[in-house]
């Protein structure tokens, strides 16, 4: 008897070894996979939509309703494609006619405004400023743009085989909603079977909720601050406030980093136009567009997005994208609240009897 259970305690730890090998060998599908989900929660209400569309008591079949928005949103997709990449171009060429020389003694003032701390620190100045003038001429140094086509062509087919893939699974999730949901159920026990289903229900509404909330804010931002730049006349705002809005993704440090390079972008295209500008007043004017989008972000649109549509306080959030910022970085920031969100239904159907859990889980 002893000797059957180490056998069958011996199988299973290799048949999770096993698991886990193939697992990691097709980490690839299973990314594919999550990424098709997200699109498929981001479609759901659209599709919702079409279904309530009826033409002589005929209705759309949920293939078309599936290719029609998955078509929709592959549309949106290039047609900004098209509208940045030029841009992208463009700037990149900006880039590279910058005379760097001439932007280090530009910040040359700014450099001596902080000499006594500079003297304070025993540095010697001409040595900061081949140091600075080093550093500038490899940020501007993008004008050989044909290694950066090369790597982009070179990449082209994975990202195709990627993006179709997703499309591919997309398209059936939304077609049959059911599928996952069948699947997981043949799998699970009977006495389980109704707290399951449970929490796949209520998890597609809660990130459904979660994820075109975050589109939401993303194209906020990105509008905010593209028409703030460009009413300040800044080149290639569309492509600053697209960066500004992706970088938006990643919670609490991503719009810093996003304004940061934004503003820098829009510094070296008003340098390449205007040689003569006050690079000082002109910086002070870009930045408002980026606090508005932040400040509107942070008062308005979070607070709907994480405590609305996940049901918990902001300062939970917080934490909770700190935590996993510090255990995974800028990924764990990004999949922290959804991931969160999902823990908590768990827990709520299985664990509810703990007063932490319940605490936890009260909104939901």
């Amino acid at each position: 008897m002893l000797q059957n259970k180490n056998v069958r305690l011996i199988l299973a730890i290799l048949g999770v070894l096993f698991l886990s090998y193939v697992l990691w060998n097709v980490r690839s599908i299973i990314y594919y996979f999550f990424a098709a989900a997200i699109v498929a929660f981001i479609a759901r209400p659209l599709v919702r939509v079409l279904g309530k569309v009826k033409i002589k008591g005929w209705s759309i079949p949920n293939w078309l309703k599936s290719t029609v928005v998955l078509a929709t949103f592959v549309a949106i997709v290039v047609g900004l494609f098209r509208m940045v990449i030029p841009t992208i171009i463009e700037q990149a060429h900006i880039i590279s006619k910058i005379d760097t020389k001439n932007v280090v003694s530009r910040l040359q003032p700014h450099i001596e405004s902080v000499s006594s701390l500079i003297e304070k620190a025993n540095i010697d100045k001409v040595e900061l400023q081949n140091i600075v003038q080093k550093e500038i001429s490899k940020i501007f140094s993008m004008g050989d743009i044909g290694t950066y086509v090369t790597g982009f062509l070179s990449g082209i087919t994975g990202t195709f085989i990627a993006a179709f893939s997703i499309l591919f699974i997309s398209f059936f999730l939304l077609k049959d909603g059911s599928i996952v949901d069948n699947v997981v159920g043949s799998m699970t026990p009977d006495k389980y079977l109704d707290k399951i289903r449970t929490i796949f229900n209520e998890t597609k509404d809660l990130l459904t909720r979660y994820f075109v909330g975050v589109v939401i804010q993303i194209g906020i931002v990105m509008v905010v601050i593209t028409v703030g730049l460009t009413i300040l006349d800044v080149k290639n705002a569309l492509l600053i406030g697209v960066i500004a809005g992706i970088f938006n993704i990643i919670p609490y440090v991503g719009p810093i980093m996003g304004a940061l390079l934004g503003i820098g972008l829009a510094a070296t295209g008003q340098l390449e136009a205007h040689p003569d500008l006050s690079m000082t007043s002109f910086l002070l004017a870009a930045i408002i567009p980026f606090a508005v989008a932040q400040a509107l972000d942070n008062f308005v649109l979070q607070p709907l997005i994480f405590s609305k549509s996940v049901k918990a306080h902001p300062l939970e959030i917080f934490l909770v994208i700190l935590a996993a910022g510090s255990l995974a970085g800028v990924l764990g920031m990004i999949v922290a609240v959804p991931a969160y969100s999902f823990i908590r239904i768990v827990a709520k159907e299985f664990f509810n009897g703990y007063k932490v859990v319940q605490g936890l889980t009260k909104d939901l």
